[in-house]
């Protein structure tokens, strides 16, 4: 009777949440970007990765780079129409799509509501219809033929949402604080999640949930902590969140956090953490591994002093 106690104690102790909640994976390095980047955006079309923008120590950067994954290698391609800095980038219908962000303007860098379009048969950027309203700080997706641009600097309690086959925008009114900067957004299964993020200096752990085909706001589970500046993508049914800045005791630091929720899960898990630290970096799904590419050790004022060009992928062994 007492091994069988003992037997049963230890199958209960295997089985018990937090013996499952640690998931398996590994992180492998890739090939480094030609320059250090944090505040940069990421998309993939035709296969191949895309990487533009980002933080430079006078003025946002304009370099626009294209990564070969047959050959691990970044190559130039023809630069943004200018520096761009925390901005959205987004493939739709063979274009990549750039909007928003900070860009340099007459009183300085600022936040802008200009977008450009660019595809690999052409290779020229070309204007398109600019934003309502300036965002920066925030993340831009395509999701069906559409292209939704969330979250910025201001509390606007608005989605902005382009139509590339018409060139124009219309604006979606959302419940108070949702339109959080830094906050990583993923679209997946009918659904549009906001993670994390900041609202007036405050980190935010909250995690909203859009269905749209209901036009309907619901809550997801929060967070392991606040954070913001993190970096998000969906993969095998899960959403994964990865790095950003948040809080460990009292202090706030660069974070090495990656975590992962599938929904309908009560919360979130741990994976593999990250090889460093860093925050203001952009991942993306390619070849079934998960991207993450620039950012930096440090935030805001010291995110062009810690650029990282580093891009890691990590690869996921148990969903």
């Amino acid at each position: 009777m007492v091994h069988l106690i003992k037997l049963l104690a230890v199958v209960a102790l295997l089985w018990t949440p937090a013996a499952m909640a640690q998931g398996q994976g590994r992180w492998e390095s890739a090939a480094r970007l030609d320059v250090p980047r944090a505040g940069l955006a990421v998309a993939v079309l035709d296969g191949r990765l895309y990487a533009a923008g980002g933080a430079g120590l006078t003025s946002p950067r304009a370099e626009f780079e294209v990564f070969e994954p047959e050959l691990n290698r970044w190559m130039p391609e023809r630069a943004l129409p200018r520096g761009l800095e925390r901005f959205g980038m987004a493939a739709v219908n063979g274009r990549i799509y750039a909007a928003g962000g900070y860009a340099p303007g007459e009183l300085g860098v600022e936040p802008t509501a200009s977008m450009w379009s660019w595809s690999p048969e052409g290779g020229i950027w070309q204007s398109e219809a600019a934003m309502p309203g300036p965002k920066a700080d925030f993340s831009m997706l395509a999701y069906g033929e559409h292209l939704y641009a969330i979250g910025g600097t201001r509390d606007d309690n608005s989605i902005y949402v382009f139509d590339p086959e018409a060139r124009s925008w219309e604006t979606l009114e959302i419940p108070d604080d949702l339109t959080r900067r830094g906050a990583a957004i993923v679209a997946f299964d009918g659904h549009i999640y906001v993670i994390g993020g900041s609202l007036g200096g405050e980190l935010s752990a909250r995690v909203d949930v859009y269905d749209l085909e209901a036009d309907a706001w619901t809550s997801g589970p929060d967070l392991p902590g606040a954070s913001t500046g993190i970096a998000a993508v969906a993969l095998n049914g899960r959403l994964h969140v990865l790095g950003g800045t948040g809080t460990e005791g009292e202090q706030r630091q660069t974070l090495r956090r990656h975590a992962s929720w599938q929904p309908g899960e009560p919360g979130w898990r741990s994976e593999p953490d990250l090889p460093t630290p860093r925050t203001a970096a952009d991942a993306a799904v390619l070849e079934g591994g998960i991207y993450l590419i620039g950012g930096g050790s440090g935030g805001g004022f010291f995110a062009p002093f810690t650029a990282m060009d580093t891009t890691d992928v990590f690869l996921d062994e148990a969903s």
